[in-house]
Formats: structure tokens, sequence, C-alpha cells
């Protein structure tokens, strides 16, 4: 195994994919710091040594994948930029679902697991700031007139759309009446449908 104490970034990198190629194949709360140093080929006190602990390890990996939304969010609002108002949501919403489904591990660590520290709001303070980007685009679209109601309804009813939609997607549990979902095809067609349909229903 490799000395912890000389490879810095590099076994820190390689223990957050480590984590994530284990959490996908059983899921963030499954994967043990022994298991994760072996798979990374370091040493069973890495993931103490970069993180402190397990929380720790599966905080950094949040964190990493809130930043990856924001990212991949922004660029999406790009491109939707010149679509109707309503349009722009249905592009956001249906690239936050994708996020998840690209992003399983990320996704699990951000918003599934209860890894927040008692002393340490960080975790809580990015995730809210990485879902000011989807508030923000709620609220242009709000005062271009393309929806009506209360902002921060609209803002909470997406939000929610969002996370359920993406939850049952990467469980493996979306599907049509009498419909088992075959294929990547299925899911999206799926997915879209229920994001337009919702977004149809707001005021």
């Amino acid at each position: 195994m490799t000395d912890t104490a000389t490879t810095g970034a590099s076994g820190r990198s390689a223990l957050l994919r480590a984590l994530e190629e284990l959490a996908r194949e059983q899921g963030v709360s499954n994967v043990g710091l022994r298991e994760v140093a072996r798979r990374a080929g370091l040493s069973h006190a890495a993931p103490t040594h970069f993180f402190g602990s397990r929380e720790g390890m599966i905080r950094a990996l949040a964190l990493e994948g809130l930043d990856l939304l924001m990212e991949e969010l922004g660029s999406a609002q790009e491109r939707a930029a010149h679509l109707p108002g309503r349009e722009r949501l249905i592009a956001d919403s249906l690239e936050y679902v994708a996020f998840a489904q690209r992003h399983p591990a990320h996704y699990d660590a951000m918003f599934r697991t209860p890894s927040t520290s008692p002393d340490d709001d960080t975790l809580d303070r990015v995730r809210i700031t990485a879902l000011d980007c989807l508030r923000e685009l709620v609220v242009d679209v709000h005062g271009s007139g393309a929806i009506g109601g209360d902002v921060e309804t609209a803002f909470l009813q997406i939000c929610a759309m969002c996370h359920g939609i993406a939850s049952l997607a990467i469980d493996g549990l979306l599907h049509g009446f009498h419909e088992i979902v075959r294929s990547p095809d299925d899911t999206a067609r799926i997915v879209e449908g229920i994001v337009r349909a919702q977004v149809e229903q707001l005021p």
C-alpha cells in the first residue's frame, strides 16, 4: 500500500474515486473506509488521514457533487436561454434528473445521506447555494410573466418534483402504468412526460 503522507492531492482524489465507484455498486451508506482504501490502493489509514472520518469522506463527495451540479445546471440554462419561459424550466428540470442518473453516487451523498456534522454547516450552505441557480431561473421566468402565483411555492414545487423523479430514476423505480422500463430511452421519455405535465400545471 502507498504511504498516505506522500500521496497528497492524488491520494485524496483516488479515495473519492474509489468511494464513488463503490457507492455506485452498493450505495453510499454501505461502503466502509477499509474497502475504499483497498479499492484506491492506499493504506487502511488513508481515509482518516485525508477526511478525518467516514462522514467526512462522504461530505467531501457530496461537496464535489454539488460543484458539478451547479456547473451542469448553469450550462443547461445557457443552452436553453433562447427558449420560452416554461420550456426553460423543463430543460433545467430534465438536466437535474439527468445529473442524478449520470452521478448517482454523488447524488446519494449530496441529498440522500445524513452526512452533515453538527459542528459544520458547510454542506447545508452549499446545498442551498447549488439550488439557488434553479431558484434564480424560477424568479426570472416568473418575472417574465410565463408563470404566475407565488414564486417561492413554484420553486419548491419544481425542487420537489426534480428530487422525487431523480430518486425514482436512479433507484430503478420509474415506470409507467403496466410498463417496464427496458432502456434509457424509455426512462427519458417517462421523465420528460412527468416534468412537462408538472410544469404545465404551474399557474
